[in-house]
């Protein structure tokens, strides 16, 4: 099989890929060319990374490869079902990014409840002359101990999530119609084994009893939470978008927040990428990054060696 890794590719696994029978082309070609140069040179795979710019309509002219590769840590979800709709096999590092993407979720919950996000931005301002003030004004935080964490969705970043949660000593609930329950025993990079024993609940149950709200479904669903599903959860003090863009409906976030009937919100996945809406960026009570949920030092290692590992598998 010929495989075009268009944003290049480390020497030692294109040699690993040579070795397991691939003919590996490293060209850099420009995105108006990619069609014609991968027909012309009958290309049945692309590894990409973050450099190439795929789309629906290019998808459409593509239809001759047998399988994509994301090799990024960027994920986009909406792109990669439409390319598996088109006959396309994706392959992507699922389980290599699921412990950055959890690891983040955390980050928004920690920074969230003990308000950090307004704290961090208002020390540099006034921290030497308001000390006193600030510290009165950010004394009010939250533990996250003891509370309801739900999950919407169950993919390999959900069950990690839930893991550490679990061991915070939170409560977990989580919905997903496709993964019934969750039964696993986790080995720890500290050789500590941690059981989770979860079953799925209804999603109306879960959005009602939880304090916090994470998205973590294996495929896109626009507005998975938007309006209804905001008014339904009574107890909701936080939510977390690590997922993908429009998983929150963020104009009814923002009016919930503004309302005071969510503390904050954790944003790593943007309606509008990469331009994020105004409102969004300048509301104090959101904790933001730009999407980086997968991107760790670690992970970009780890990418290789699933990716590797997936691509021996599609060989047999």
């Amino acid at each position: 099989m010929k495989i075009l890794a268009n944003d290049g590719i480390p020497v030692e696994v294109k040699k690993v890929l040579e070795q397991k029978g691939y003919e590996v082309i490293e060209v850099r070609v420009a995105h108006e060319q990619l069609v014609n140069y991968t027909q012309k040179n009958a290309i049945e795979g692309l590894l990409i990374q973050k450099g190439t710019l795929l789309n629906k309509s290019m998808i459409n002219e593509l239809s001759h490869l047998s399988v994509v590769i994301f090799a990024g840590t960027s994920i986009e979800l909406e792109l990669m079902d439409y390319i598996t709709s088109k006959g396309i096999q994706v392959i992507w590092a699922e389980e290599a990014l699921a412990n950055a993407t959890a690891e983040m979720v955390f980050a928004h919950l920690f920074s969230g409840c003990r308000l950090l996000q307004e704290s961090n931005r208002n020390m540099p301002l006034e921290g030497d002359i308001s000390f006193k003030s600030l510290q009165e004004s950010y004394s009010t935080g939250l533990e996250l101990a003891g509370k309801t964490l739900g999950i919407i969705g169950m993919n390999k970043a959900g069950e990690l999530v839930a893991q550490k949660a679990l061991a915070l000593g939170m409560n977990v609930l989580y919905h997903d119609s496709n993964v019934l329950s969750l039964k696993a025993d986790y080995l720890l990079p500290n050789g500590i084994s941690f059981r989770v024993d979860l079953d799925s609940s209804p999603i109306d149950k879960v959005l009602h009893d939880a304090h916090f709200l994470t998205v973590h479904t294996r495929h896109f669903e626009r507005y998975i939470i938007g309006k209804e599903e905001l008014e339904s959860a009574h107890h909701l003090i936080g939510i977390i978008n690590c997922a993908y863009p429009e998983a929150i409906n963020e104009v009814a976030l923002v009016d919930r927040v503004n309302e005071e009937r969510i503390l904050f919100a954790g944003i790593d996945r943007f309606e509008e990428e990469p331009n994020p809406a105004i409102q969004v960026l300048m509301q104090p009570a959101f904790s933001l990054s730009p999407n980086i949920n997968t991107s760790t030092d670690e992970s970009k290692v780890l990418i290789w060696e699933e990716i590797i590992e997936k691509m021996q598998l599609l060989r047999n």
